[in-house]
């Protein structure tokens, strides 16, 4: 797993489990390992105290030297294991005494190693442990050598390291739980904005971010925040304002020439050519009322963002509805309801949603389909899933290429392939789009055997 595919809350559990995990491994690696030192520091010690004790015996009371082993071993309370003493002359390279006469070959491998420099020597090798005397006495060097096993130091190390084992993986899952609480707390102001915010944007920018203490980092983030939402408001009111304004002294201007332009075509159609320029006015202003109504219906669509009311209303209601009122406007068009399977519970063929602004979706997708077709004629489909309402609206025709398919609900934008010799401004899928997003619907497009479908998914009320 990426991190980049990780969300804020599990980067900073990830980091805080990682971050004290290893502090926490790194302090178990210590204890293990000064427990070691000290264990073998306290070994060596024990040798070197029972060499003491070895040599005073020996050079004080030499009549005394079968008894040695026995005194020796009484002077500590733990006996050591495969323990061996042994008194070496260097000189005659002899040893003078020894406690286990099987022990002197081995003894004799820590001989190469000792170091007359100094008087206490410590040596390691085969798993034995040596501590090593040098004694200076009439005339003569001797080493007294103490050797053996540290069988309860790795029995006690052998338990330690168990233990910080166990402790090492309870303590990562409790860490991993409280890095995943503490970064869940830390976190919580945060998605508490994300969830103001939300319930403001688009519908409430009357509303403001609260936060309880405003001198923090996101309390300065919650005040700018308020600040974008303000100038938010006050934009999409200018903006609402300006098009109900522009619509108004753009309509009637506009009204009133095509009604003149009517007069003129009556007046003069006994005048073949100023009728022919006459009509060929009248439809450029036709196309210019119908556009300046698109541009208008488009900005509507983002400003109504605001106050766009939505109630629950049945699908097949607002499709024979938008049937009708666009064969008022296109008679000539062929509409046909290929299939509609209803749901056997009635309620869940309702959606929610703002009545007008849907009767101008439907219109637009069937008005579009019927005109970029081969014969003025669309198939209309409606079938449901588990939670959504699927609408198909599909025609015969020419088919969108399938690089310009993404452009399409771009305001303004218009494919060459199906636009030559039909009217249009390429604003009407643009409105489509833009007031589904408002709805959190979805609407896709594809090209089938004979010409396109466009999809729209509706998501269930219930």
């Amino acid at each position: 797993m990426k991190i980049k595919n990780l969300n804020i809350k599990q980067v900073l559990t990830l980091q805080y489990l990682l971050s004290v995990s290893l502090l926490f491994i790194f302090f178990s690696v210590c204890i293990y390992f000064f427990s070691e030192l000290y264990l073998e520091k306290r070994f060596y010690k024990r040798l070197q105290d029972r060499a003491i004790i070895s040599s005073t015996l020996y050079f004080d009371f030499p009549d005394a030297n079968q008894q040695l082993l026995k005194i020796t071993d009484l002077t500590d309370k733990e006996a050591l294991s495969n323990e061996a003493i042994g008194i070496y002359e260097p000189n005659r390279n002899l040893f003078l005494f020894s406690s286990d006469v099987n022990q002197e070959s081995f003894q004799k491998k820590f001989i190469k190693d000792l170091d007359k420099s100094t008087n206490v020597n410590y040596l390691s090798k085969d798993g034995f442990k040596m501590t090593a005397l040098f004694i200076p006495d009439k005339g003569s060097e001797y080493w007294v050598m103490v050797s053996a096993n540290d069988k309860s130091a790795e029995r006690a190390l052998a338990d330690l390291k168990n233990i910080l084992i166990v402790m090492s993986l309870v303590a990562i899952l409790l860490i991993g739980l409280l890095a995943w609480y503490f970064s869940n707390n830390a976190l919580d102001p945060i998605n508490f904005i994300i969830y103001q915010l939300k319930e403001i944007f688009p519908k409430n920018l009357e509303k403001r971010l609260v936060h309880k203490n405003y001198k923090d980092e996101l309390g300065i983030l919650t005040n700018t925040l308020n600040q974008l939402l303000e100038r938010a408001e006050n934009s999409m009111k200018n903006q609402k304002m300006f098009v109900a304004n522009i619509s108004h002294e753009l309509k009637n201007p506009l009204t009133k020439i095509f009604t003149q332009i009517e007069l003129m075509e009556m007046k003069y159609s006994q005048f073949p050519e100023v009728y022919e320029n006459t009509i060929s006015l009248k439809k450029d202003t036709l196309s210019l009322i119908q556009l300046n109504s698109s541009i208008l219906e488009l900005a509507s669509s983002f400003s109504d963002q605001i106050g766009l009311k939505m109630s629950l209303y049945r699908i097949d209601e607002i499709l024979f509805e938008s049937i009708s009122s666009l064969k008022k406007w296109r008679p000539e068009y062929q509409i046909i309801i290929k299939s509609m399977e209803l749901p056997d519970n009635e309620s869940q063929f309702y959606i929610k949603g703002n009545y007008e602004s849907l009767l101008l979706v439907f219109k637009n997708l069937i008005d579009n389909a019927c005109k970029f077709s081969n014969n003025e004629t669309c198939e209309v489909s409606v079938f449901e899933e588990k939670t959504d309402i699927i609408v198909l609206i599909v025609n015969q025709g020419i088919k969108i290429p399938k690089e310009e398919i993404a452009n399409i609900f771009q305001a303004f934008y218009r494919i060459n392939a199906t636009s030559v010799g039909k009217s249009g401004h390429g604003v009407g899928l643009a409105i489509v789009k833009s007031i589904l997003d408002i709805h959190n619907f979805s609407i896709d497009a594809h090209t089938t055997e004979n010409g396109n479908c466009f999809e729209v998914r509706l998501k269930k009320s219930a």
